[in-house]
């Protein structure tokens, strides 16, 4: 009896098994949904950009607008106090603002989301706190002394807070930027 040995036979490579064509289809899933995850995210921070550029944008106008009054009058036009305003009582700026495009924190007492501060809020204006943004106990009137003496009238260094505080679309956000004005 003669066996005849029949040779296997020899596949083609050129098709994808199930097994092949399932792990092409779960990395795709997987390229796929970190695609989409990171769109996502992108888009969640498109607000949040728009917001801090709307908040720096404002703060550095105000800047701007207080560099362009007379040195003098910088402390008592944009503080809280409205009885010091240099026009009479009420008719400075204060220190308040409005930001187009921000609201307000939630908790904000004037409903305004910029806000001016100084080493005091108030007269006195004092050298002698403690305020480390600010640079402070420093000596405002440079006579080479801090003291506990109100400078609203002789500063020649004016340091300065510009804070901005809203209601952003993830949650409460807050900017600070601060500057100091010399008098030349």
């Amino acid at each position: 009896m003669s066996h005849r040995l029949s040779s296997p036979r020899h596949r083609s490579n050129s098709g994808l098994t199930l097994l092949e064509l399932m792990m092409v289809l779960v990395v795709l899933t997987v390229a796929v949904s970190m695609l989409a995850s990171s769109m996502g995210s992108a888009s969640k921070l498109a607000p949040v950009q728009r917001e801090n550029a709307l908040a720096a944008e404002a703060a550095r106008r105000m800047f701007e607008t207080m560099r362009s009054q007379p040195f003098e009058f910088v402390f008592a036009l944009y503080n809280a106090d409205s009885s010091d305003d240099p026009g009479g009582a009420g008719t400075a700026p204060g220190s308040g603002f409005e930001i187009d495009g921000l609201a307000p924190a939630a908790d904000d007492a004037d409903g305004l989301p910029g806000q001016v501060l100084f080493p005091t809020q108030t007269r006195p204006l004092l050298e002698n706190g403690t305020w480390l943004e600010l640079g402070l106990p420093r000596d405002l009137d440079l006579d080479g002394s801090i003291d506990a003496v109100d400078h609203a009238g002789d500063y020649r260094i004016l340091p300065v807070e510009v804070r901005i505080r809203w209601r952003g679309a993830n949650g409460p956000r807050q900017m600070s930027l601060y500057t100091q004005f010399v008098e030349v």
